[in-house]
Parts: structure tokens; sequence; C-alpha cells
């Protein structure tokens, strides 16, 4: 029979896990966001980058957030 902190560790696997895929799925917006600014600059569009930027910030802070998250999980154990 498993323990309590046995059980726990477990989750802690699959939240981690969770957590990496989500990360590489905001990963990969984040380059989107840049292709398509750097396409839009290229075509003459200049108000790409500025919204483009502003939503990879956004992005950048989700990846902090979940990082922190991360670390007091860690922690707890």
């Amino acid at each position: 029979m498993r323990t309590k902190q046995q059980a726990r560790h477990a989750q802690h696997g699959v939240v981690f896990s969770a957590l990496l895929l989500f990360s590489l799925v905001l990963l990969a917006i984040q380059l989107w966001l840049f292709v398509g600014a750097l396409e839009g600059l290229l075509d003459g569009r200049t108000f790409m980058p500025v919204p483009a930027a502003a939503v990879s910030l956004i992005v950048f802070g989700v990846q902090i957030w979940m990082f922190l998250g991360m670390r007091r999980l860690e922690r707890q154990d």
C-alpha cells in the first residue's frame, strides 16, 4: 500500500508534466507571434510588433507564474 507521501509525490510528477507541456505550447505561441510580427514588418505593417510584444509579455508572465508555482510545489515536499 502506498503512503500518503508517495501518492503526493506521484501527483506532483503529473502536475509537473502537465505544466511542462503547457509551457511548450506557450513557447510555440511566442514563436508564432515573433514570426507574425517579423513578417508584418517586412510587409510594411509597422503596427504589428506592439500588440505582439504585449501578448508576448503576458505569455512570459504566465510562464514566470507557472515556474514560481512549480518551485512552491517543490518546497512543500
